[in-house]
């Protein structure tokens, strides 16, 4: 389809949204429940976070009102949105995942150009990079956050030091690798390397029965974020996901490496992924019939998952008593860039919202002026673009959760129009692995293929 016929659908496509939200404010339509000048903003955290940020903001605009509705980020959030908008009832600010963004962009009001201008800001100066890959096409803003979230890993100290002190113990006489192990154990992995050395001590195992994981890898159906997880690996290894008009998935395809031949980075990536739930494998640590890796971490069952700042939060309230660290995820080694992945939730604005100028100043507001607040409730990390030297793996302290120096390494990948069904596509890859229906590079391959069927869909 030409960006012709685009443009003129998209016109028409527009006229017909403007049509529908006209007939519902005369009520020739679905009457609108919405009052004038009233701002409907749906958000994914408790209205507590938003309220002392929705006060200053009517402070600022008199007469404004605002509403705000918590909603879950379920398998119907979409569509509910999308059918309120039509109806003309909300959202005017719309939290979505920052991988939504391309998706939906054509429904999406851009931002104004004088609202960063106000405020003498330039975007790719002021906010980190994932915000402008995820949110800025054709020079366009079509959303912002106060704050972007890194893939990180939750660890369980208790288990963490039983393991090192069996394993000082099978080490006894040898003080070389004694020494080599500790150091790991005490700094946490830097690389996956190191990982890979101490998941033998980490894992309790009877055969193949595994009481107590090293950690929750390997596998798609109980690894809560495998999609997130196998892409960082991709990443890592330097694969290139697409090709650069966004035609064709290249995860599966090989690269030169630096004596000339072929590699298959993706490949790799899914080889190391799977072999933590290969019984043949030295890393074996993790099963398909192991529990959901949250309901396995709080049980005591595997000493590290890997998951975003949110859960902290999570775990706090509801199992207050659970004690637990976080540290950063490893990295390839020294011949490798350093690289981690970024997810969050963006806030965009529709295009047929009659609120499209004032969202956008709730939006511009929330992400600068009131980021810091939005921020000690979300327990994410600054959007904003920090002054301090570039990262360097011998230095990276690995123990310890996340700062905002991660965001200086931290990447994603634009996944096309259907993001949510990329990520299942990724997690059948990984299971045609286990349940050994595909060779590795045949289901990349099988991946590939069903991703760019995707990419050149022109229908919806």
């Amino acid at each position: 389809m030409s960006d012709k016929y685009r443009r003129i659908i998209k016109i028409i496509g527009t006229t017909l949204l403007a049509v529908v939200f006209a007939l519902s404010l005369t009520g020739c339509g679905t009457q609108s429940t919405t009052k004038p000048n009233t701002l409907v903003i749906w958000g994914f955290y408790d209205e507590d976070v938003f309220k002392p940020i929705i006060k200053d903001f009517k402070r600022k605009n008199k007469g404004l009102e605002v509403k705000y509705y918590k909603k879950n980020l379920d398998s119907n959030y979409e569509n509910d949105a999308l059918n309120s908008m039509l109806s003309g009832q909300g959202p005017d600010v719309w939290a979505i995942p920052s991988d939504w963004v391309y998706r939906h962009k054509e429904k999406l009001a851009p931002m104004p150009e004088e609202l960063l201008k106000n405020k003498k800001i330039v975007a790719k100066d002021y906010f980190v990079d994932p915000i402008i890959k995820d949110n800025v096409f054709d020079n366009q803003i079509y959303g912002l956050s106060p704050t972007v979230d890194a893939l990180q890993i939750y660890y369980n100290p208790t288990i963490f030091d039983q393991a090192k002190s069996n394993a000082s113990k099978l080490l006894k006489g040898n003080d070389a690798a004694r020494s080599k192990i500790n150091k790991i154990f005490s700094n946490f992995p830097v690389t996956w390397d190191e990982f890979n050395k101490i998941i033998p001590y980490l894992t309790t195992k009877n055969g193949s029965f595994i009481s107590i994981s090293g950690a929750a890898i390997g596998t798609s159906n109980n690894v809560t974020y495998s999609a997130d997880l196998l892409s960082l690996l991709m990443l890592q290894n330097q694969t290139k996901m697409l090709s650069d008009d966004l035609s064709q998935a290249t995860l599966n395809l090989p690269t030169k490496n630096s004596s000339g031949q072929d590699v298959f980075p993706g490949k790799n990536s899914l080889d190391f992924y799977n072999s933590f739930a290969d019984a043949s494998q030295s890393n074996y640590t993790w099963g398909t019939g192991m529990p959901n890796d949250v309901e396995a971490f709080v049980q005591g069952k595997v000493a590290m998952i890997f998951s975003y700042s949110t859960l902290a939060g999570y775990l706090q309230q509801i199992y207050p008593n659970f004690k637990f660290q976080r540290a950063l995820v490893p990295q390839i080694g020294e011949l490798n860039p350093i690289i981690d992945y970024a997810h969050y939730t963006t806030y965009a604005v529709p295009e047929i919202s009659p609120m499209s100028k004032t969202a956008w100043d709730f939006i511009t507001y929330l992400s600068i002026d009131s980021a810091s607040t939005y921020r000690s409730a979300s327990k994410e990390l600054p959007a904003k673009k920090q002054n301090s030297a570039d990262p360097v793996l011998k230095s990276r302290q690995s123990n310890s959760a996340p700062t905002s120096e991660i965001l200086k390494t931290a990447t994603t990948w634009n996944k096309g129009r259907y993001p949510v069904e990329v990520d299942n596509l990724l997690k059948q890859a990984i299971d045609r692995v286990n349940n050994r229906s595909q060779s590795s590079q045949a289901s990349l391959d099988t991946a590939a293929a069903n991703i760019t069927q995707l990419l050149r869909k022109d229908t919806w």
